[in-house]
């Protein structure tokens, strides 16, 4: 906070989960967040939904865009999304040859269908990769913006599944949800726990900034009922107070598998 009002940049660079730490960190202040020179937030590392890009915009009063990269091909960069759209990263083509494929018997799939990203660098030199794995579930999608295809935001990572009670879950369905319930912040943490043969699933949420914790009961019944309407599993919901949930400066942890230790 102290860097942007001294320096005042017009663009950030960062997770979106710690973009949400220092927007929280205005408010601590006593700051106005959409008052500062900062027009465009770039930002990725970490799966993110379109409405905490809205939350975020709305804190920050800037426009929000999902960047796509990794270490393996050459970082952030390989897609970005056109300020004109929003409607996804644009693949640099010219650079990188996307393919998405069945995560379990990899098999092609044509645009359009949900699978794990695949790249094959085209121009890189000094450590070329052919169809490398990306383990990111995401779709190709027709140009708009530019002439080149999109990817749809990240739904998540083949490793970032979970599987409860035989439905297939992944923790950006609950960020979804979570920012309907107008008490509780967007800071989550997914749980999962065996109890004899059955799995559980336990959904750490926070109050919103100078809500009681005390008065979220209705809230967190309303939140298992959406979760049970959308995604088809019957989860426990335990509101916290705010700032109860680890903030992390880097990619945001939200899921812990319990079941893996026993």
């Amino acid at each position: 906070v102290q860097l942007i009002r001294d320096l005042k940049p017009d663009i950030i660079m960062v997770t979106p989960s710690y973009l949400l730490v220092i927007a929280e960190e205005f408010q601590r202040q006593g700051l106005d967040g959409r008052a500062t020179s900062l027009t465009i937030g770039i930002l990725g590392a970490e799966p993110w939904s379109e409405a905490l890009r809205l939350q975020i915009e709305s804190a920050l009063g800037i426009d929000a865009l999902d960047i796509y990269g990794l270490s393996e091909v050459m970082g952030p960069g390989v897609g970005s999304e056109c300020i004109e759209s929003k409607d996804g990263p644009v693949i640099w083509e010219d650079h990188f040859f996307p393919e998405i494929i069945d995560p379990q018997s990899a098999a092609v799939l044509p645009d359009g269908e949900l699978g794990e990203l695949v790249f094959t660098s085209l121009t890189k030199e000094a450590f070329p990769l052919i169809r490398y794995r990306t383990g990111d579930l995401t779709r190709l999608l027709a140009p708009t913006a530019r002439s080149m295809r999109r990817m749809q935001k990240l739904v998540g990572r083949s490793d970032d599944m979970l599987i409860i009670r035989g439905v297939n879950v992944f923790p950006s369905q609950f960020e979804d949800l979570i920012l309907q319930v107008e008490l509780f912040a967007p800071h989550y943490l997914l749980e999962a726990e065996r109890t004899g043969s059955l799995d559980a699933l336990i959904v750490h949420v926070e109050a919103a900034h100078g809500v009681d914790v005390g008065t979220t009961g209705p809230a967190a019944a309303q939140l298992a009922r959406l979760v049970k309407s959308y995604i088809g599993i019957s989860v426990e919901v335990k509101a916290e107070p705010c700032g109860s949930i680890a903030r992390s400066t880097g990619k945001a942890q939200h899921v812990i598998d319990r079941r893996k230790s026993r």
